[in-house]
């Protein structure tokens, strides 16, 4: 049972380098294609482009996030949500969106106070 295990997760580690191997080699191609021709810019070697996709990763997404959420801005104790949950500020931006905020529920919708 453990051999059948090994053999499946050993599978699964030899598709994702394969993977990586190919879709670095492909964007390699379209760099050395396209980039030298319209931006008069280098043209990379594998381990080159390699290093540009690893960079970027780091860059747009960050090292070690995990599962997590990491936007502080949906946390109930964030500054900006003055303490109230995600769904507190749904349920308000709904009642503004159908007129029922207080203060606007008395006015006619033809009436605009010398606005517009």
């Amino acid at each position: 049972m453990k051999a059948r295990g090994v053999f499946y997760f050993g599978k699964f580690i030899i598709m994702g380098v394969a993977f990586l191997a190919l879709f670095t080699y492909v964007v390699m191609l379209l760099w050395n294609w396209l980039v030298p021709e319209l931006f008069s810019g280098p043209i990379l070697t594998y381990w080159q482009t390699l290093g540009i996709l690893v960079l970027s990763k780091i860059l747009l997404t960050g090292i070690g996030h995990g599962h997590k959420d990491m936007r502080p801005w949906h946390s109930k104790d964030h500054p900006w949500n003055h303490g109230h949950s995600r769904s507190y500020w749904r349920k308000k931006f709904e009642e503004k969106m159908n007129g029922q905020v207080a203060g606007e529920q008395g006015q006619s919708e033809g009436s605009n106070n010398g606005c517009c």
